[in-house]
């Protein structure tokens, strides 16, 4: 009987096995899985644009171990494992992935966002449907961008809101809070004054947050006070023409009544009333951003006063959100070729799915053709300006940050992911160069974050945020149309339309808008104001669900979708409704509202409670 084989390793055999080992080791991060567990993706072959300005770097062989980039060498240098996912970008371009520094977040976003490269944004809001989102992003449950949050706006005083910070301890006060609530930037809105700018920056630099803001004041005003970034460019318009030449424009005239935007107005002073703000007839009118009169006075910019601005606002580090593409959605060079893609776009019966009302704002240039031939040049000579500004606020030392304002339901909008390249190619008919405009989009969103140590270049130790172009970028800036790979927190994610894809957790029921509420929307005088808790983990067990409110009688019954709850009245402002676990296994969206048992009638406003991933 043959006893068992024995085998015997030389000397050499030993060492290669030991070195072999090693250099399997040597690719897993400390703290990342056992050996023979490692999630380990390789990109090999392409040429690496890596965000930082290097030049770039043919031929790479990229490791990915995890969620994070662990080897970056040139040719074959780099080890890895045998049953390691190798993908072959020979011929291509590998560049971090994109970012877009101002949405307004919806449930219809994410495959034309990730589809277009753009794997991190900066979302202005929270609230349990947005906070829902990023939990089910980061879980890997949702498509959709690495989402960075503001969670609410200081002294937000449009449509109807009037939150005005009375004083600076109100204002040091609300970072606070918002800091409690996770906020990745602090907002603030134009009826922030300077002083209480003041103490809000300083407040938010203790905590380690930047501050943006679509400011009411001087773009020169904000930055001395210590605010971070000019959201829409705000408060740079003031700050470009002297009094004098604005005094000798005529007096503003309304050319939209449904959307109240209007030409410029002739001022009697530069603080003419408290209404809007600060500086209300300059800065704050609906739909002010993107108005002509705001467009007019980039046409009456002053060198001499731009220049000054820019030095000031490079030595104080202020960036300036990029919004050639916004501001002058309707004027700029290409705004007929991006208009016609539009209207292509949204006839592709794979993104059916987009909001009609968003589908009405996308498509809405209606603004130009209501100017007269002398408004209309101003506009486009302020066009001519804003680019001037822009790349020679670069080459000074400047940084901007790609954001688009994508997608509000209120105004004329564009398309999330598509509004992020195209911005890049106007940054490069502005006349900087495509390594700028990259970084635009990737290094500098991250810098103003304060998320530069893993996002924004890909570079070893990062995470693998990334994206694999077919054409070369630094050629041609339209490369970014032909997008072979996207890869987010190491995934590679679905990039292309699907007319089957379904946000588990919508922003929408039916036609309805679910966060935004734009009056009393009900039948009776009973009126929900708030619900308790309104985020719920899938799989809960039974709870009690608080609503808030006003007028609560006897009769009144707590509705959740089409089915009554068992409701107990506590006194006219407060039910209490018991929910069954049965209703929760599911994530969702799911309406709230209160109804009157016969003989009563009617039901109220409606509120949402979401059931986010455990």
């Amino acid at each position: 009987m043959n006893g068992p084989r024995s085998f015997v390793l030389t000397q050499s055999a030993v060492k290669t096995v030991i070195a072999l080992l090693s250099l399997y080791l040597a690719i897993i991060p400390a703290g990342g899985p056992a050996l023979g567990q490692a999630n380990v993706t390789v990109i090999k072959g392409g040429t690496l644009i890596d965000g930082t300005g290097k030049p770039a770097m043919a031929n790479t062989t990229i490791v990915i171990a995890g969620n994070r980039i662990q080897t970056i060498a040139q040719g074959s240098e780099a080890a890895y494992p045998v049953n390691a996912k190798v993908i072959d970008a020979s011929g291509k371009y590998i560049l971090p992935g994109l970012w877009d520094t101002h949405q307004h977040y919806k449930d219809w976003f994410p495959e034309l966002l990730i589809s277009s490269g753009v794997t991190s944004v900066l979302g202005y809001g929270g609230g349990p449907w947005l906070n829902a989102q990023k939990d089910g992003i980061e879980k890997g449950r949702i498509l959709g961008p690495r989402m960075f949050l503001s969670q609410d706006t200081l002294g937000f005083i449009y449509m109807g809101a009037t939150d005005i910070l009375q004083d600076t301890e109100a204002g040091r006060k609300r970072v606070q809070q918002l800091v409690k609530a996770g906020a990745d930037i602090v907002k603030v809105y134009t009826s922030v004054t300077p002083e209480v700018l003041r103490a809000v920056a300083d407040e938010a630099h203790k905590a380690g947050l930047r501050v943006s803001g679509h400011i009411g004041i001087g773009a020169r005003e904000a930055a001395l006070a210590g605010i971070d970034n000019l959201a829409h460019s705000t408060g740079v318009d003031i700050d470009l023409v002297r009094p004098e030449v604005l005094e000798k424009v005529p007096g503003f005239r309304v050319i939209d009544t449904g959307r109240l935007r209007v030409a410029p107005p002739k001022l009697a002073s530069w603080n003419e009333s408290k209404l809007w703000g600060p500086n209300p007839d300059l800065i704050e009118y609906p739909l002010f951003i993107e108005d002509p009169r705001r467009q007019m006075m980039f046409g009456m910019m002053d060198q001499a006063l731009a220049r000054d601005l820019i030095n000031v606002l490079v030595k104080e580090g202020v960036f300036i959100e990029s919004c050639l593409g916004y501001v002058f959605r309707e004027v700029h060079d290409r705004a007929k070729e991006y208009a016609a893609e539009d209207h292509l776009l949204l006839n592709d019966p794979n993104l059916s799915y987009i909001h009609p009302r968003a589908r009405m704002n996308i498509l809405d240039y209606s603004t130009a053709g209501k100017l007269t031939a002398a408004e209309l040049e101003l506009v486009r000579k302020g066009y001519k300006n804003y680019q001037w500004f822009v790349k020679t606020f670069v080459e000074a030392g400047g940084k901007l940050d790609i954001g688009v304002d994508t997608s509000s339901p209120f105004h004329a909008t564009l398309l999330p992911g598509l509004a992020t390249r195209r911005e890049m190619q106007l940054l490069v008919d502005a006349g900087l160069t495509p390594v700028q405009a990259i970084q635009a989009a990737t290094l500098w969103p991250a810098e103003l974050l304060g998320k530069d140590q893993d996002l924004g270049t890909v570079e070893k130790g990062k995470l693998a945020d990334l994206i694999v172009l077919r054409r070369n970028p630094l050629e041609d800036i339209t490369a970014f149309k032909d997008i072979d790979l996207v890869m987010q927190d190491g995934r590679i994610q679905r990039t292309g339309y699907h007319y089957d894809f379904v946000n588990p957790i919508p922003w929408s029921v039916g036609d309805e808008p679910v966060f935004y509420d734009v009056g009393v929307v009900s039948e009776i005088p009973t009126r929900i104001q708030s619900i308790s808790p309104t985020t719920v983990e899938e799989g809960s067990e039974a709870l009690t669900l608080v609503v808030n409110g006003r007028e609560f009688i006897s009769s009144s019954v707590v509705q959740w979708g089409d089915r009554l709850l068992q409701t107990e009245m506590v006194d006219s402002t407060q039910l209490r409704a018991s929910v069954p676990a049965e209703l929760v296994r599911k994530v969702g969206t799911y309406p709230i509202r209160v109804v009157h048992r016969s003989p009563g009638w009617g039901k109220t406003n409606t509120v949402y409670l979401i059931v986010k991933f455990k």
